[in-house]
């Protein structure tokens, strides 16, 4: 600037052009552009050469239109429309400029329609300045669009697993793990052991639209998925998910992504790892020395920044750790009782409430069964398939007395009878591997003693053990056949004959051959 006013001041004095470009050693067109541009600027020499060199640079040099500049606004109207076709198949700028200058024949040349064309979209496009992240306000939630990998050290397959990756929005501190899947579970336990890495929780957990967080992606009102939000009211922390398809809303996480390529992925792509945990330990061992290098142009690293001012601004963490809970509505049978599929386990309910809707929430060891909000049954929760939970106060009275019944219940019972039933019992037992199978078996057989008796049920049982054929349906076919009667039932020949007049005996054919 402090050259275009000596330019101005030699002009002013009447010196030539190619007096000044000799004096000033610039070129003959340059002092004529100046000259020029003062010229269409229409102001006195004087009053330019008071201006501040940016004034007087606004004054000289402005490029935008002026606002009275009918050609302006006419292509400032028709801007959209001209947005709008560009992204139609085989629609140009020349095709477009073709048409605005049949309509506007003293409209602007090629070159200036499409120098104001893309002006116009340079503005409309700004950036938003980069916002502050106060210490402890935001922790960014991610996926690597890549996979890590590790060999299966029994078979040789190779896992392709996902790369869960939490910055914190201050330090840019991050925690990086390799999980099994995406699942709600592996996602959930891979973020409470970030936030243990970190030592605290920020105010605010800002994820990308994945599953375990989000239900329903939404620009204003997304839903966020039951299992996170009880994740975030555990640590006392908010859910704020980005937009859909807006990565500017996650930029911090977007970079740490690319940096986790370049300063985890990269070091250890030549490395095989021969499980889930030997890959996480190279990545904590990648991640500790990618924090404790500075920043481009700063003396500062993460680890420094993260210690020093984000750290102490963290949220404390719970004193208990956040465990998962599943929730699942049944009807109470019948019997008293529901079934938790996974486990294939039955738990108990107050009778009271047979066939009525319940809801039942588990943990990895609590079952709750609540009844219009109202807590009616608490189990310890049990993994033992076809297995019974039950509490006694939980039966109808004349139910109760079958809760005593048991394996060792039986066995008395059967000994009680006779040392063959005993056995009968015992194998009866042993034959599946879960004896809550065979009680009905065995109820059926003491049954059976209230029928036939003692002796009979004894020498069924006695031919049941030595065939190996211990099952209700065979003894209670060999006493409908009657095989099963003891050898003390069966009559025994008479050693004389009874006397009677019809009765020849064996005198009366001795005296026949006599005769004879």
């Amino acid at each position: 600037m402090s050259q275009i006013k000596q330019i101005l001041r030699f002009a002013q004095q009447g010196k030539s052009i190619k007096f000044i470009a000799r004096n000033l050693s610039v070129s003959r067109n340059t002092v004529r552009k100046y000259l020029s541009l003062h010229q269409s600027c229409g102001q006195p020499v004087d009053k330019l050469l008071q201006l501040e060199d940016n004034q007087l640079e606004q004054a000289l040099l402005s490029t935008g239109p002026p606002a009275t500049d009918q050609r302006y606004q006419d292509l400032l109207e028709r801007y959209d429309y001209f947005c709008s076709e560009l992204r139609r198949t085989g629609v140009t700028r020349w095709l477009l400029w073709t048409e605005y200058r049949n309509n506007h024949s003293g409209g602007y040349c090629y070159s200036q329609f499409c120098k104001h064309l893309h002006d116009l979209g340079q503005a409309r496009n700004l950036t938003m300045a980069n916002l502050p992240h106060p210490p402890g306000e935001q922790t960014y939630i991610d996926f690597a669009g890549k996979h890590a990998e590790y060999i299966d050290p029994a078979t040789g397959e190779v896992h392709q697993v996902p790369v869960l990756i939490l910055t914190l929005g201050h330090s840019q501190y991050s925690y990086v793990e390799a999980l099994r899947s995406q699942k709600g579970e592996d996602v959930v336990y891979g973020l409470r052991r970030g936030f243990s890495a970190f030592g605290g929780v920020t105010n605010v957990l800002i994820p990308d639209n994945m599953k375990t967080a989000v239900t329903k992606t939404d620009r204003y009102e997304p839903g966020i998925n039951r299992l996170f939000e009880e994740l975030a009211n555990h640590y006392n922390t908010a859910v704020m998910p980005a937009r859909p398809r807006h990565p500017k809303d996650k930029p911090l996480v977007e970079s740490a992504v690319r940096d986790v390529y370049r300063h985890v992925f990269a070091p250890l792509r030549n490395r095989p790892f021969y499980g889930l945990g030997e890959l996480n330990q190279a990545i904590a061992d990648q991640l500790k020395i990618w924090h404790d290098r500075p920043f481009q142009g700063i003396r500062e690293s993460r680890r420094q920044r993260f210690e020093q001012a984000e750290q102490p601004a963290l949220q404390p963490l719970p004193n208990e750790p956040f465990v998962i809970k599943k929730y699942v509505s049944l009807t109470i049978r019948n019997n008293c009782h529901i079934q938790i599929r996974e486990d294939r386990h039955y738990y108990s309910a107050p009778y009271g409430y047979v066939s009525q809707k319940v809801e039942v929430i588990y943990t990895p060891d609590r079952v709750q069964i609540f009844c219009k909000g109202t807590l009616i049954a608490t189990h310890q929760r049990s993994r033992t398939s076809y297995g019974y939970t039950t509490v006694k106060e939980h039966l109808p009275e004349h139910h109760r007395h079958w809760m005593d019944r048991g394996p060792v219940w039986y066995r008395k019972r059967a000994l009680q009878i006779s040392p063959e039933v005993g056995r009968l019992i015992e194998c009866i037992l042993s034959s599946k591997a879960y004896p809550e199978l065979t009680y009905r078996s065995c109820d059926g057989i003491l049954g059976l003693h209230r029928k036939v008796g003692t002796e009979q049920l004894t020498e069924a049982a006695r031919i049941a053990v030595e065939l190996d054929a211990c099952t209700y349906s065979f003894v209670n076919r060999m006493i409908k056949n009657g095989m099963a009667t003891p050898a003390s039932a069966s009559p025994e020949a008479p050693e004389e004959l009874p006397v009677h007049d019809n009765i020849r005996g064996k005198t009366y054919f001795q005296q026949s051959l006599n005769l004879k």
